[in-house]
């Protein structure tokens, strides 16, 4: 698997079309439109927000404990020991244990809570009317730490992103820097996770009129959670 891991203080990448704007705490953002394959085949525009600042937080605009076949629905293949299995369909709260990193690390991941904000909450980012057709929604994961988590403090989570009702992805919302929001002020795994360490992290998806976040899934672009489908949560 290809991984898409990237540290805190990094840029994120696959912009097919990029706004810069500032985060209202010193944080600078930009929105990224990309197009990306769902586990429906159904694409949707993914914006993203990100600015650099030297130290920083990353919150992402683009379009979750331990778990196996038992915990959900499995169609896709088997994992390796440990890993919830492929084509997993999960339901808000239920836990599957996902790879995550370069080096067979994992996390166990829940997506708990899915709140839709007001477009108001974005007149805390610099140029906010560049985002006045979009609604925040936060979308709350709760980690657990494994026997290898500790080898990916600092990253974000990998491969993880909320999806709309028809199955692509919603739009994400990253920030690099101290995040505006407050209810959604991490997206990183804590340094030193160690074995059964647990926190909560946050991503900000993007929604126009008529769109509605339903849930979340695994979805790396390779390897045998693209082959044989994703791990999907929906509420």
């Amino acid at each position: 698997m290809t991984s898409r891991r990237m540290s805190i203080a990094g840029l994120l990448t696959g912009a097919a079309l990029a706004l810069s704007a500032c985060g209202g705490s010193g944080a600078d953002t930009t929105t990224t439109d990309t197009s990306s394959t769902s586990t429906s085949s159904t694409s949707e525009a993914s914006a993203s927000e990100s600015a650099g600042t030297t130290t920083s937080t990353t919150e992402t605009p683009t379009e979750e404990s331990t778990a196996s076949a038992s915990d959900g629905d499995a169609e896709g293949g088997d994992a390796p020991a440990g890993l919830t299995d492929p084509g997993t369909e999960l339901a808000i709260g239920k836990t599957a244990t996902l790879p995550q990193g370069k080096d067979d690390a994992t996390v166990t991941v829940a997506v708990t809570k899915i709140t839709k904000g007001s477009s108001a909450d974005l007149a805390k980012l610099k140029d906010a009317s560049k985002y006045a057709e979009y609604t925040p929604v936060y979308v709350q994961y709760e980690m657990t730490g494994t026997d290898s988590s500790s080898e990916l403090g600092g990253d974000l989570l990998d491969d993880v992103d909320p999806i709309l009702a028809n199955g692509s992805k919603a739009s994400t919302l990253a920030i690099i820097g101290t995040s505006p929001f407050t209810k959604c002020d991490r997206n990183s795994i804590p340094e030193d996770f160690a074995p059964g360490d647990t926190e909560t992290t946050c991503q900000v998806a993007m929604v126009r009129s008529g769109q509605e976040v339903t849930g979340a899934q695994y979805a790396p672009y390779e390897g045998d959670y693209s082959d044989d489908g994703a791990v999907v949560w929906t509420s």
